[in-house]
């Protein structure tokens, strides 16, 4: 149970770092979170079975857990490329006011009328 019980504790640790996360610590956090993931990966490889009913009930609860951390997780990716989308379009706004005429196409052709 000790490494069930470690799981869940980092579990646990993982989904309050998520919940902390605002724009501003964004990258620790970021950082803290490969880290316990880290670690939560090496403690799945001690985990065998036969379980006890107390395993069971946290292996439950780890599940759940993981479905809330999913959902941050997907969150934080979808605010990560907004952010960068927003400064591509802020690079190349940009590029255009310091040379808006580097984009003009030249491939028409101008008929003059006139006799």
């Amino acid at each position: 149970m000790d490494f069930v019980q470690q799981c869940f504790d980092i579990t646990k640790k993982l989904l309050q770092t998520l919940n902390e996360m605002t724009e501003s610590n964004r990258d620790e956090k970021i950082e803290a979170v490969e880290v316990l993931m880290e670690e939560r990966q090496q403690l799945f490889s001690h985990i065998q079975h036969p379980f006890s009913e107390a395993e069971m009930e946290l292996g439950k609860e780890i599940m759940k857990l993981n479905q809330v951390i999913d959902t941050k997780m997907n969150l934080v990716q979808v605010e990560i490329k907004r952010d960068m989308n927003n400064l591509n379009k802020k690079k190349s706004g940009v590029k255009k006011y310091t040379n808006p005429y580097e984009s003009l196409q030249f491939d028409g052709m101008f008929y003059d009328k006139k006799k």
